[in-house]
């Protein structure tokens, strides 16, 4: 574990529960239905029908089922303005707050006429004059349409979008928490790291180590890899064996109440140390991190992560500079092209990278959580570089 995490009061084994011991749950649910409520008054929207797993999250705060792979839209939550309830797709209560009570839930059906039978039942849909929904496929449009005859439908995932772009002070602690059982986890791969040890062992170590904490582990495999020789960025680890003397790239991110967050680190197996030519790849990494962190502060825009990473002599970056973290990764995504008019606000979480590879040396990555501030953003993921 690294000592910031133990300096941060966080203890193993017990840090990763979500109870009120950090974090007023109760409150921040009552928080993010206040904005979703505000929002929907703003855009003047009467429903709103949601499938997207971060966007239900937010709204009803459930414990959702993970799954893998990706599945067609579903009405999975219904928030109607005029009664102020939250209405949730479960036929059990269990990992659902209290506040959503058993007559606002309703039953899954294989029959989707059966499901939107049930959702049409909810009280006040039906009399909606503008409905919103975050997704759809050709065959839920018409049946959305009839939920509400006479109704428009509008896109509810922009309100979702603007509530969830800022962070309250309950989010960022959940966040610094994802932070922390992060850095542990980059800990515990660091000492498992040696000549010997295959990708796909220290990918082992890293889900072994965050369940032990008691969080999920995170649905992706994006976690380690070795950057030594002429390398592109890997999402997926292998069954490479490092080497004596590789630079391995580790990456783990957590998740606590939900709430995603991560960092990166490139260290040399072995105790030969980087040497002349790898310590300035790393130099020119560091480089290319504190200039796009300096550019993270609230009225920049995207281009200017652009012009930070182009000022270090880069040249166009091989892959995303920063992208937005909350419920998962979020918006906005700035770099290969995307995000250059993207506003950067006051209390938005990055995830930031800097990505840098010298041909016959191989690849030096770091990446950091970092809340975005009038001045200096606040970095959550304190990890030392060295």
């Amino acid at each position: 574990m690294s000592p910031v995490a133990r300096d941060r009061g966080v203890r193993v084994g017990v840090m990763a529960l979500e109870d009120s011991s950090r974090v007023d749950f109760a409150a921040l649910r009552a928080e993010r239905r206040a904005k979703v409520f505000s929002g929907m008054e703003s855009a003047g929207i009467d429903a709103l029908i949601l499938g997207g797993a971060g966007n239900v999250h937010y709204v009803c705060g459930a414990r959702l089922l993970g799954r893998a792979g990706v599945l067609p839209f579903a009405p999975v939550c219904v928030v109607v303005r005029s009664t102020g309830r939250v209405h949730l797709l479960s036929t059990w209560d269990e990992g659902v707050p209290p506040e959503i009570e058993r007559e606002d839930l309703y039953p899954l059906s294989w029959n989707p006429a059966n499901l939107m039978a049930s959702v049409a039942a909810i009280p006040g849909l039906r009399e909606a004059r503008r409905v919103g929904t975050d997704g759809l496929t050709a065959s839920t449009e018409a049946m959305i349409a009839s939920l509400a005859e006479g109704a428009e439908l509008v896109d509810g995932g922009a309100v979702l979008g603007a509530c969830r772009r800022v962070k309250t002070d309950a989010e960022i602690t959940c966040l610094e928490v994802a932070a922390a059982i992060s850095e542990s986890a980059l800990s515990a791969m660091s000492a498992a790291l040696g000549p010997g040890v295959t990708e796909r062992e220290l990918l082992g170590v890293n889900s072994e180590h965050v369940a032990w904490l008691g969080a999920p582990v995170p649905p992706s495999e994006s976690v380690c890899f070795v950057a030594s020789g002429a390398v592109a960025f890997r999402h997926v680890a292998s069954d490479r064996v490092v080497a004596e003397g590789d630079l391995v790239v580790l990456a783990p991110g957590a998740l606590y109440a939900g709430y995603e967050a991560g960092l990166a680190r490139t260290v040399v197996a072995g105790s030969g140390g980087l040497g002349g030519v790898g310590s300035a790849l790393a130099e020119r990494c560091a480089a290319g991190m504190d200039a796009l962190l300096g550019a993270c502060r609230a009225g920049r825009v995207g281009a200017d992560l652009y012009r930070a990473w182009e000022g270090c002599g880069f040249g166009a970056a091989s892959m995303v500079l920063a992208h937005g973290l909350g419920l998962g990764a979020e918006p906005p995504v700035i770099g290969l092209g995307r995000g250059r008019d993207a506003v950067l606000e006051e209390g938005m979480v990055l995830s930031v990278q800097s990505w840098v590879v010298e041909e016959g040396v191989g690849g030096c990555l770091q990446r950091e959580t970092v809340v975005v501030g009038s001045g200096d953003p606040s970095v959550l993921t304190r990890y030392g570089r060295s």
